[in-house]
Formats: C-alpha cells, sequence, structure tokens
C-alpha cells in the first residue's frame, strides 16, 4: 500500500499546483507578428539576394511589394502597393538602422538578406528531379543534372536536367533521351543540353 502512496500523491501535487508562465518582450531583432506571404509574392524568394534588384525611392515592382510585406512582418508597418516612396524609405532605414546595417535607405544585398532570410526558398537539384519525375511520370525516365542553378531573362532560375530511359540504358545505350529546364515554380521545359 506504501509505494502506491509514493506515486500517487507526487501525481496530485504536480497536478494541483499552479504553472507560471513568464512573460517576454520581442526583441527589435524577433519578429513582432506573424506573416504570411501572398502566393503571388512566392516566386522572388526563390531567387537569392545577390541576384535581387537594387530597390530605392521611385522604385516601382512585386519586388517592392515583397519588401513590404516583409517590413510590415518585421513590426514596422507599410502600406503594400509597390511603390516604394518615402514610407517604404523612412521604414527601409529604421529596419537597417535596428539590425546593424548601413543606413541609406536603399534595399541593397544585405538588406535583402535580413529581410528574406528566414523565407528564402532553398531550390535544389533534387526539388527539380521530383518536380520532373511528377510533371513527365514516367516510371522508366531517370533524371539527372549538374547541379548549376541558371537564371533566365527574366530573373527565373532552373536546373537543367538530363533525361535517361532505364530500358535504353539497360540495352546498353546512354539512355539519353532528353533534356529539361526545370524552375523552381515546378514548370517543366523541354530544352536542349547545356
Amino acid at each position: 500500500m506504501k509505494k502506491k502512496w509514493l506515486m500517487i500523491v507526487p501525481a496530485i501535487a504536480l497536478t494541483a499546483a499552479p504553472i507560471h508562465l513568464q512573460a517576454t518582450e520581442a526583441s527589435a531583432k524577433e519578429m513582432v507578428q506573424m506573416s504570411e506571404i501572398p502566393p503571388e509574392l512566392e516566386p522572388i524568394l526563390a531567387v537569392a539576394p545577390e541576384h535581387q534588384p537594387t530597390l530605392k525611392n521611385g522604385s516601382v515592382s512585386v519586388e517592392v511589394e515583397l519588401v513590404q510585406v516583409k517590413l510590415s512582418h518585421f513590426g514596422y508597418e507599410t502600406d503594400r502597393d509597390g511603390i516604394f516612396g518615402n514610407e517604404t524609405e523612412q521604414q527601409i532605414r529604421q529596419f537597417q538602422q535596428d539590425y546593424d546595417l548601413e543606413v541609406d535607405g536603399v534595399v541593397g544585398v544585405h538588406t535583402w538578406t535580413e529581410l528574406i532570410g528566414e523565407d528564402r526558398v532553398s531550390f535544389t537539384v533534387e526539388d527539380a528531379i521530383t518536380f520532373a519525375e511528377e510533371e513527365l511520370n514516367n516510371d522508366d525516365l531517370i533524371f539527372s543534372g549538374d547541379g548549376i542553378l541558371h537564371e533566365d531573362s527574366d530573373g527565373n532560375t532552373f536546373y537543367s536536367l538530363r533525361a535517361s530511359s532505364q530500358d535504353l540504358i539497360d540495352g546498353g545505350g546512354s539512355g539519353t533521351v532528353g533534356f529539361y529546364d526545370v524552375y523552381s515554380d515546378g514548370s517543366v521545359e523541354e530544352s536542349e543540353p547545356r
């Protein structure tokens, strides 16, 4: 009987004791509010900060709109209109100051890195192969790539993949049946070898 009480008493004490939670304030480097990136802006996250356009007062683009969404996400309330005006510049300057960046009001590589670093989409060659397998839906095909991430004239990123037929390989051939450019948004386009 004593053994049962040794187990029951601590269990009752744990459930009856009040649990106190400590409240903390968010620091300047922590996100103040949660935000979701609108689907139409997500492809921009696939572009590395060093390949993003430099934005400044007067710029008008979807990239500016993403910057405005991210500023609001970090607690720097900004209208989302895609126009880099005085309000956006002021919030960028404050963001740069708070994140120990050069305070110039311009969104360059370092500011892009801080703004999108946590959301940056990593598009790997394995992702491209998965997209190609799903799109072409042919169990005989084997995809391979050199791992080089390419960028087209519109700034879209893609991997160039070789498609090989397992049946042709088993028959003693090279197996190569085609080449495909697979983009970070999942689109697959037939292409020439690179």
